[in-house]
């Protein structure tokens, strides 16, 4: 799968060598200039357009052996073991790392209210267990991938108990299940 898997740079790569193809014509002093740029900027539009539908498919594959994973943690299909490197790459790792670190960053005391919808007095009081969290997926030891989307939807989804009105008693459950479904 990680061979067939859509590559939007890689896609428009020919397109875009064509397009300075076509911009070499202009070294030729009997064509007309217009020949050169006006080739160039109709490959340059198709690259442009060929990356933007690769990007989308890409992201449409992800979203769904995102949901398979979700769904059926067990199951193996070859979609969800390539879905799985990837979220359990160190680099993928290291940006949820990140992600942690400013969401306890903005849950301290001494930094001013914002129009941030973050539920700062519910996370204040799992402050230990996103503390805990964050050591876990910075640390060297091998994560499930349901367990790196868990915490990416308790951070980024604005449904998630982090922003939500009945954090009190959904964010350390929620935040407990991430923690427990990182374990492979």
């Amino acid at each position: 799968m990680a061979t067939t898997a859509p590559r939007p740079l890689r896609t428009a790569a020919p397109l875009v060598v064509l397009a300075a193809g076509a911009l070499a014509f202009d070294a030729d002093p009997r064509l007309p200039w217009i020949a050169g740029v006006a080739g160039a900027a109709f490959f340059s539009g198709a690259a442009a357009v060929r990356a933007l539908q690769a990007s989308n498919e890409l992201r449409h594959l992800r979203r769904t052996a995102d949901r398979l994973i979700l769904e059926a943690p067990h199951e193996r299909y070859e979609l969800t073991i390539w879905r799985a490197r990837e979220l359990t790459a160190p680099r993928t790792r290291d940006q949820l790392r990140r992600e942690l670190d400013r969401t306890l960053r903005s849950l301290s005391a001494a930094r001013l209210p914002s129009a941030s919808p973050l539920n700062r007095p519910a996370a204040r009081r799992s402050a230990d267990l996103f503390h805990v969290l964050a050591e876990r997926i910075g640390d060297d030891e091998p994560v499930a991938a349901r367990g790196v989307l868990l915490v990416r939807q308790l951070l980024r989804d604005p449904s998630s108990p982090l922003y939500s009105e009945g954090a009190d008693e959904l964010l350390p459950r929620e935040l407990t299940r991430a923690l427990g479904a990182l374990e492979p």
